[in-house]
């Protein structure tokens, strides 16, 4: 029989568990813990929680993507452009272009 993970949606109470039952089973409403029917079964994909290590060209192309996507919002936003350069250097450069304009 297949295992089904579930949490509780009550705020107070947010227990997770497992459970082992025939597919034709309803899944359970009643948390186990608070005794309330606010239980759900969670739907994952298969072994559902893990890691994956890219390598290679793959690595590469994900690296590229990601500097990308980070320059476009730093161009937009200007705090994030600040935490990139860090404080420091941020400052620097305002003073620098404060002192152009005057």
């Amino acid at each position: 029989m297949p295992t089904y993970e579930h949490t509780c949606h009550n705020p107070e109470c947010k227990n997770e568990w497992e459970d082992i039952y025939s597919i034709k089973t309803d899944p359970p409403k009643v948390c186990p813990k608070c005794n309330q029917e606010t239980a759900q079964r969670v739907i994952s994909g298969g072994s559902g929680k893990g890691i994956v290590n890219l390598t290679g060209q793959d690595l590469t192309d994900k690296l590229k993507s990601d500097a990308s996507q980070i320059q476009r919002e730093a161009a937009r936003d200007e705090k994030k452009y600040a935490n990139l350069l860090g404080e420091s250097r941020y400052s620097e450069m305002q003073t620098k272009m404060d002192r152009r304009g005057r």
